[in-house]
């Protein structure tokens, strides 16, 4: 597991403590809000969760996504968002 797919990991759990009872659960092609594909695990974030990840996150990386190139749209699953933290450090 990559640093930054440990730290979006982690800050979910933070968000979604019940999340944590099964961390193996969370990978990377976990969607944060809903799938179109049915065999694709989901997280179920709400609007508000989502805003608290992303100032967790900015937090814990030390940027502001308002800064970079990234696109709070383009976030589908926790890969995606651990992909986009790590470029932009």
């Amino acid at each position: 597991m990559t640093e930054a797919l440990h730290v979006v990991t982690q800050a979910i759990v933070e968000i979604r403590p019940d999340l944590g009872e099964s961390p193996s659960e969370i990978t990377r092609h976990s969607a944060l809000f809903y799938a179109a594909d049915p065999d694709q695990p989901v997280l179920g974030l709400d609007s508000m969760e989502a805003l608290e990840l992303i100032a967790v996150l900015e937090r814990e990386f030390g940027v502001e996504l308002a800064d970079t190139g990234i696109r709070i749209a383009d976030l589908r699953t926790v890969g995606d968002v651990a992909d986009a933290m790590s470029g932009a450090l």
